[in-house]
């Protein structure tokens, strides 16, 4: 079994791998990809945006009128709705993960690795699959 330490290190090396396996999604499945690229592409500009809105807000409220707070509130909301889509994103790319759509050098990595200490056996289930 994995220790939580191995399991931490497996997904960060996914987490950074994410460009690649997006890459690798576009050359195999060209629908999906775009399903993640439009999800990724909504989640820069309400992010991007919402910071510009955050930084005029607070400028405005300080020169002209606390009223600008508001937009502050709303910029805000546009980052956090920005997070949910890269969210949405990066789960596209783990269910073609999950469906073998595209493979992660990373975990491919850590499974020869637990077959190398025996936690799974060669070309067998895993224990939970059991």
């Amino acid at each position: 079994m994995f220790s939580a330490t191995s399991r931490c290190r497996s997904e960060r090396c996914v987490s950074s791998e994410l460009g690649q396996l997006g890459a690798r999604l576009h050359a195999k499945n060209s629908t999906l990809y775009a399903d993640q690229d439009r999800l990724a592409a909504e989640a820069d500009l309400r992010v991007n945006v919402g910071a510009g809105v955050a930084v005029l807000a607070v400028a405005l409220s300080v020169r002209v009128s606390p009223l600008f707070l508001l937009a502050f509130a709303v910029s805000a909301l546009l980052v956090a709705m920005g997070r949910g889509r890269a969210r949405q994103a990066n789960d596209v790319i783990v269910q073609a993960l999950v469906i073998g759509e595209v493979e992660s050098t990373a975990l491919a990595e850590a499974d020869r690795a637990a077959e190398a200490l025996g936690a799974v056996p060669p070309g067998g289930s895993r224990p939970e699959e059991a």
